[in-house]
């Protein structure tokens, strides 16, 4: 405990140090499982905190292109994201499908026009300052978990905590990181989820689950300056796939890298059920997906046609080919 005067003499944006312990069964350790992205709705949230701060050049080119390319609405998302730096429990993370993470906006007792007004909010500075990264973003974060696999794979927990952050202590069965608040989380069985985030920065943030979905850890994954390069350097638009097939095709596209149902769909690229039906059945007529039915949802996939496109176009981002 600090005495008055210490407490007097620290400076102002000094922050008290607490810790948060997370306490495993054996099951949350059979249940642990590796994410390799939260989606682009979530990065956005974390982008936020980035543009309004300047404290890491990992992201000028970024922080750079963002304030330089949406001039107008720069007033806008830096209002947003003092809303979001001042209510820091305005934000919930959530599973909500296999392999899918929602940002969700905790919004009891606020007026209505108020979360129709974050909510677009969120959605414009989402287009604007993620969606023309994003396929780089993915390959990154997917990069990532499988350094993660591989870590987990030959040096279990220990190893894998260890290497990520030397501030997560893993003392089976608890693993202890730095928090805003002191406290003891207990698992209950149903695991929990790792996921990087190439936005988030500080120390790693844990968002409690519901019922049957596990809890969410979040880290910083930030990278070297020769990945930054490759992360912010835009291409003319002409080689962008959104200038090819539009933004919210070329977003499906992404999702598809991995299978997904049109519920799964919808939920990770932020669209309608229905919306994402209708995205899915022109992407089929043109040889880009295909789709396999069950009896209860359609399963969609990227055929080699639409890898080859996806690929091809992260080449041409990325300057490797």
């Amino acid at each position: 405990m600090l005495t008055k005067a210490q407490q007097q003499d620290r400076r102002p944006d000094e922050k008290e140090r607490h810790e948060q312990r997370i306490h495993f069964t054996f099951e949350d350790i059979l249940n642990f499982r590796l994410l390799k992205t939260l989606g682009p709705a979530t990065e956005s949230v974390f982008a936020l905190h980035v543009l309004r701060h300047n404290a890491n050049d990992s992201f000028a080119g970024w922080r750079r292109h963002v304030r330089g390319a949406h001039r107008r609405r720069l007033p806008h998302f830096l209002n947003l994201a003092e809303t979001l730096a001042v209510s820091p429990g305005l934000v919930s993370l959530r599973a909500s499908a296999p392999d899918t993470v929602k940002a969700e906006l905790n919004t009891e007792g606020m007026m209505p026009s108020r979360i129709r007004q974050l909510t677009v909010a969120l959605r414009e500075f989402q287009e604007a300052a993620i969606r023309p990264y994003w396929p780089r973003i993915h390959s990154y974060l997917e990069s990532e978990r499988e350094s993660c696999g591989r870590l987990m794979f030959t040096g279990g927990l220990q190893q894998l905590f260890g290497a990520l952050n030397r501030k997560m202590r893993w003392a089976p069965p608890v693993l202890t990181l730095p928090s805003e608040q002191s406290g003891d989380v207990r698992l209950t069985g149903s695991g929990i989820t790792l996921a990087p985030s190439l936005f988030l920065s500080g120390p790693p943030r844990f968002f409690p689950g519901g019922k049957g979905v596990p809890p969410i850890l979040v880290y910083p994954a930030q990278p070297n300056s020769l990945v930054t390069t490759a992360l912010w350097d835009v291409p003319p638009p002409e080689q962008s796939l959104a200038a090819l097939v539009g933004s919210t095709r070329s977003a499906v596209l992404q999702a598809l890298t991995e299978s997904r149902t049109t519920t799964e769909l919808a939920h990770h690229v932020g669209i309608s059920a229905g919306s994402a039906s209708q995205h899915a059945t022109v992407l089929r007529n043109t040889g880009l997906i295909s789709t396999t039915r069950t009896r209860t949802s359609a399963i969609h996939t990227l055929t080699p046609l639409g890898m080859a496109l996806f690929k091809g176009t992260w080449l041409q981002r990325t300057g490797a080919a």
